[in-house]
């Protein structure tokens, strides 16, 4: 009976213990794992249309639709950056850095309401697509607000992380799910 009991006693420790050093883990690198699924969701999410239309877009895409992907694209990585200086603790770095990140956010949110009323409008005239641009334009604008709404409460709690970092990466999602939900593979 002892056997037993202390076989399954042995069982329970390694499964917490084990639980216990997956907790610690997520705790450790959720924000920096995040930032690299976001990354991936990105690729992923862009490979499927990026190609034939930006690359090869026929007629060609607006230049300024070049600059919001470089943008974005430089959001991406700085998300990556900034956690893993977080994890690295070097967060005075973090801190210095951030406030590009801010400017970066506001570009942002300008670049995100100025290529959506742009694309608005060369779909319209250049493609000839029929479809009523003003509910169209309603989606990114709701998302600028979101995503700046979500960067400007980040900057104010800056010295609480645990709502910083939380706005930060629900500010990221949304701009990353947004093309995902804007331009789906079929789009030519």
């Amino acid at each position: 009976m002892v056997i037993g009991t202390a076989g399954l006693t042995t069982r329970l420790e390694n499964d917490v213990i084990t639980t216990n050093s997956f907790q610690k883990f997520l705790c450790r690198y959720f924000y920096l794992c995040m930032s690299l699924l976001l990354a991936a969701l990105v690729i992923i999410g862009f490979s499927r249309t990026v190609n034939t239309n930006l690359f090869h877009g026929n007629p060609p895409r607006p230049l300024l639709l070049w600059v919001h992907g470089a943008a974005f694209s430089m959001w991406v990585v700085f998300f990556i950056v900034q956690s893993s200086l977080v994890r690295a603790r070097q967060v005075s770095v973090h801190r210095l850095l951030g406030w590009f990140g801010a400017t970066l956010a506001a570009v942002m949110v300008a670049l995100g309401i100025t290529i959506a009323i742009v694309m608005a409008r060369f779909d319209a005239r250049v493609l000839h697509q029929t479809f009523d641009s003003n509910a169209f334009l309603s989606i990114p604008f709701v998302d600028m607000v979101i995503f700046g709404t979500c960067i400007a409460l980040a900057i104010y709690w800056k010295k609480r992380p645990e709502y910083h970092r939380r706005l930060i990466l629900c500010a990221s999602v949304a701009q990353a799910l947004l093309p995902v939900r804007l331009f789906p593979a079929t789009q030519a």
